[in-house]
């Protein structure tokens, strides 16, 4: 870069770099016309407005808003936790996103206190630049494409052992419906998000089948996964539709007059009157299940994952015959796990309920 004459066409030329771009022009019949008009056109940029472009709060603004529409709210708050931290390192929300290069965004990587978190941050970044790249269109590349992983041990969960299990059901209060919300968590493997949108017309006592509905999806939409209804699980949600206050939801709230959205305090509460320590959350239940279900060599890991909602696949699987009965034979296996069989007859259909109707989701 500098100053050098064109030995083809005989004429002098000039080049430099500003703020990461290239600016050069050629045609001057002599050196001091070069060297007089680069001088001007560096002093133009530095007189001429810092923001060129679309802002960084201007994009992040855009991509939240895409983002409330298709990722779930913890997922949100995630996001815009990482955006607004990257923001601050810019020194301000304006500055233009065609001025954000990889550099400027390794360094800030750099900076993060651990390797995973190196990651995660890169992970959410990278989205972003690429919702900016290629549905705005507002920047010809993505800064971070080329940045790579760092490599980072992920911390062991602690999986609950079936004696645990045992002790949340005895310290379950029998005037709540803890042990209730335990026993759907257990009996359908679903999250805790899962279990709390469940309605009325997601179970049909009739076929004894189950769906809930999983938003882990690539596009993020929801999908439904249909599980079998066992003999513990059908007399738990028999007793729940019989003691029902409304028609709508299964875990419904009396105090909001709606269902429950998040139960922040409930595991940790249950975990200290079992003398269980330290406690564990609701998504090791998964853990737990997945793992006695692996231990059965019947059970396939394809069922396995059909059951947990991990399929790949977005095609839904509403009907149990699509899967030759493998669903109805792995839930049966977990049937009274952790308790004796309930000596109760066997609850007649709810034939009256309108979710034993023939639905398709």
């Amino acid at each position: 870069m500098g100053l050098w004459k064109d030995k083809t066409r005989k004429h002098w030329c000039y080049s430099f770099q500003y703020q990461n771009e290239i600016y050069a022009a050629r045609g001057f019949k002599t050196k001091m016309e070069a060297v007089a008009a680069r001088a001007k056109r560096k002093e133009d940029l530095k007189k001429a407005p810092i923001s060129t472009g679309m802002g960084y709060l201007t994009l992040c603004n855009l991509y939240l808003d895409f983002s409330s529409r298709r990722h779930v709210s913890k997922t949100w708050k995630y996001k815009k936790s990482v955006f607004v931290a990257f923001g601050r390192f810019l020194g301000g929300d304006d500055f233009p996103i065609s001025k954000i290069t990889p550099d400027i965004i390794a360094k800030y990587l750099g900076a993060r206190p651990s390797n995973n978190n190196y990651n995660v941050h890169r992970k959410e970044l990278s989205s972003l630049f690429s919702y900016a790249e290629n549905v705005l269109e507002s920047i010809d590349r993505n800064p971070v494409k080329k940045i790579e992983k760092l490599p980072h041990s992920v911390a062991r969960k602690r999986v609950p052992q079936e004696q645990d299990i045992i002790k949340l059901l005895l310290a379950a209060n029998p005037e709540t419906d803890e042990k209730d919300l335990l026993i759907v968590l257990l009996h359908t493997l679903a999250r805790i998000d899962e279990v709390l949108r469940l309605t009325w017309e997601d179970i049909n006592f009739e076929k004894r089948l189950l769906t809930k509905w999983t938003r882990k999806t690539y596009g993020g939409s929801y999908k439904a996964v249909t599980v079998t209804i066992n003999d513990e699980l059908y007399f738990t949600l028999w007793k729940m539709w019989k003691n029902r206050k409304q028609d709508s939801w299964v875990f419904f709230n009396e105090k909001t007059n709606d269902r429950f959205k998040h139960r922040p305090k409930f595991m940790k509460g249950l975990c200290i009157r079992a003398g269980i320590n330290p406690s564990f959350g609701f998504h090791t239940l998964r853990h737990l299940m997945a793992s006695l279900l692996a231990d059965n060599p019947k059970i396939s890991t394809k069922t396995i994952q059909n059951i947990l909602g991990h399929s790949e696949s977005r095609t839904t699987e509403i009907y149990l015959h699509k899967l030759d009965g493998a669903i109805e034979n792995a839930m049966d296996s977990i049937s009274g796990r952790f308790e004796p069989k309930n000596e109760n007859p066997q609850p007649e259909s709810a034939t009256k309920n309108k979710k034993s109707s023939q639905q398709k989701h």
